[in-house]
């Protein structure tokens, strides 16, 4: 009877033992106090066949469930035991992990409580933190030793702050079930130096952006800004005037752009600290400077540009010496010419390389706009003349007063399939303007040199070919290296080149001039100076230069015959280039008159229609063939 609880508790757990052990109180009751139940039953004797119920108690405990209860607790054994190898087996591979990604980690991490008081930290945040090496039994606040970083931010997984003379990139992870969070420390210096450097570079180019690098003074992109937020407070009309010295190109030229500059700043102070009229001043192009004027119309702006433009012409100091200015201005209005500021700036400028001495301040207008827009055109194809090498070259004789050719000049001439036939009057000095005369020069020099060439193939013996050279060209640090090239890629002497060239191309940097012009002359070219008598010319300062001939202008040679005063101005020079060993042309002899006049006088060589205009290669050489190199004057020739 007391052996079914054992049983149970053995097979079936202590619940079902436990209810097993209540039952048997009541038998055990029974038996304890006799009590008789046959009186509720029709048993006559409460246990009939005791000995068998007995022993088949026995039998059942023995053999069934002595085994089972055996089976059982092996079973649950073998269980427990898999449960622990296997509880083992995952303590181990998370020591491993905890190991390796935590306590023999080089990145510092460190573990830190709800209560921000730090549990655990490996080796390298040890290091870092300055923590002790054992923390058992220390409660270590981590904000007090990282005070600036915030434990725990949902919002900021990364935080970097500075660390002992470092950045450190701070990484936390909430730790899933528990209430503690990893902190992980990335050294990350070196990236905050690198963004320091950037930002401060881009806070640089910002800066920058609205000054031009070479004088540091407000730029275009400023100036527009400054119009466009003045438009929009305001609504109200104002003149953009742009301002530019008629030198300045000579300026930067002879002193350099950097001396050059120096002008173009000592004008924006003057605009700034002596001129009550102007806003927004800023130098917004090679030596231009634009400013505001609020005039309420045309006679306020005229009145006041006069004083501006006396300010700005007094002399400047450059490099120690006074030079003296004259500043042209071109005016744009704001809305008439135009509804934003770029608009207005860009017209201005148009309206400046319309300025010149008798009209100082050109106010924009589409007329003059839209001639500025056909010489833009003009430039645009004659790029692309030159880039093809579809320009031409004529040839005028140089001729003894007999007709005796003894030279040639090589003329720039320009078909354009879409212009037609462009004068060397106008294409001339767009390409100065342009800044495209020294690749016009560089076609000249290569094609005469190929002309050269062929024309001693065929059997002539060609006489020296003037070549003109440009202020420009002359200016070139590479002149003599391509005019070299040029000749030796034909096979000419340089004997055969006679280089013209202007008073000013020597002005604009003497010593270079005279020592380019030395050594030109070692090489065996002629040197000549063109268009003398042109401005304020003056033979005592050419005196200087080692030159072999000067061309006198058409402008002296035209009136010796009927100004006695320009006949002796012409002779005397005739003379003093007679003492100077230096040879007169005379350029532009139109009448037999003048060169009967310039004969008596001395002079040896002569140029003009009177003789022959610039003619093609081809028409010279059949001239030649026919006539030799006699030209001599016809009438009834059509001169173009």
């Amino acid at each position: 009877m007391f052996v079914c609880p054992a049983i149970a508790l053995m097979l079936l757990g202590y619940r079902v033992a436990t209810g097993y052990a209540i039952l048997n109180l009541v038998p055990f009751y029974i038996i304890l106090h006799d009590i008789d139940l046959t009186q509720y039953t029709n048993i006559n004797q409460q246990l009939p066949d005791a000995s068998w119920y007995i022993t088949g108690v026995v039998f059942l405990f023995f053999n069934i469930c002595v085994p089972l209860a055996v089976a059982r607790t092996i079973v649950a054994a073998k269980r427990l035991n898999k449960a622990t190898l296997n509880s083992n087996e995952y303590l181990k591979s998370k020591n491993e992990l905890y190991r390796t990604f935590f306590a023999e980690s080089v990145i510092p991490k460190i573990i830190v409580d709800d209560s921000g008081i730090i549990t655990d930290a490996n080796p390298s945040a040890v290091d870092l933190l300055g923590l002790p090496n054992k923390l058992n039994g220390k409660d270590i606040e981590f904000l007090s030793i990282i005070p600036k970083l915030k434990t725990c931010d949902i919002d900021k997984q990364e935080q970097v702050i500075p660390f002992k003379n470092t950045f450190q990139r701070v990484v936390h992870q909430q730790v899933t079930g528990s209430n503690f969070c990893i902190y992980e420390f990335h050294d990350c210096t070196a990236e905050e130096s690198i963004k320091d450097n950037l930002a401060a570079m881009e806070e640089e180019n910002k800066r920058l952006r609205y000054r031009n690098p070479q004088t540091m003074l407000p730029n275009r992109d400023w100036f527009e800004m400054q119009c466009d937020r003045l438009i929009a407070r305001h609504q109200k009309g104002f003149y953009v005037v742009v301002a530019q010295s008629t030198s300045n190109d000579y300026v930067s030229i002879k002193f350099g752009n950097q001396n050059s500059q120096t002008i173009t700043k000592s004008a924006f102070k003057r605009l700034r600290n002596r001129v009550n009229g102007p806003l927004l001043c800023a130098h917004i192009g090679p030596g231009k400077i634009a400013f505001i004027l609020g005039s309420r119309n045309e006679n306020d702006l005229y009145s006041t540009l006069p004083k501006i433009k006396q300010i700005l012409d007094e002399d400047y100091n450059l490099l120690g010496s006074k030079s003296a200015q004259s500043f042209l201005f071109g005016i744009a209005h704001y809305p008439s010419n135009g509804n934003a500021s770029n608009i207005i700036v860009g017209h201005a400028i148009e309206a400046l390389k319309l300025a010149n001495t008798n009209d100082v301040f050109s106010l924009y207008n589409e007329t003059n706009s839209q001639s500025f827009l056909e010489k833009h055109e003009i430039s645009m194809l004659l790029d692309e003349a030159l880039q093809q090498g579809e320009l031409d070259v004529h040839y005028q004789p140089k001729v003894t007063d007999t007709g005796n050719c003894i030279g040639l000049e090589a003329l720039a001439r320009w078909h354009s399939p879409i212009l037609g036939n462009v004068s060397p009057a106008i294409f001339i000095p767009i390409a100065e303007e342009y800044r495209m005369i020294s690749r016009l020069t560089d076609l000249v020099v290569q094609k005469v040199c190929s002309q050269i060439n062929n024309w001693s193939k065929q059997g002539l013996n060609c006489v020296p070919v003037a070549i003109n050279i440009s202020l420009i060209d002359f200016s070139q640090s590479d002149f003599m290296s391509k005019l070299v090239k040029h000749l030796a890629d034909f096979n000419i002497n340089p004997k055969q080149i006679e280089l013209e060239l202007t008073e000013t191309s020597l002005e604009a940097n003497q010593a270079h001039s005279l020592m380019l012009m030395k050594t030109l002359q070692t090489w065996g070219f002629t040197i000549s100076v063109d268009d003398f008598g042109v401005g304020y010319s003056n033979i005592a300062r050419l005196a200087d230069y080692p030159i072999n001939k000067l061309k006198l202008d058409r402008s002296l040679i035209s009136q010796v015959t009927t100004s006695a005063r320009q006949q002796s101005l012409v002779r005397a020079i005739h003379n003093m280039c007679e003492e100077l060993d230096i040879k007169c042309v005379s350029e532009g002899v139109e009448t037999a008159e003048q060169v009967k006049i310039m004969a008596e006088m001395g002079c040896k060589e002569y140029q003009g229609f009177y003789f022959s205009k610039p003619i093609p290669a081809e028409q010279f050489y059949a001239h030649v063939s026919q006539k030799g190199l006699i030209f001599q004057h016809q009438k009834n020739v059509h001169i173009v």
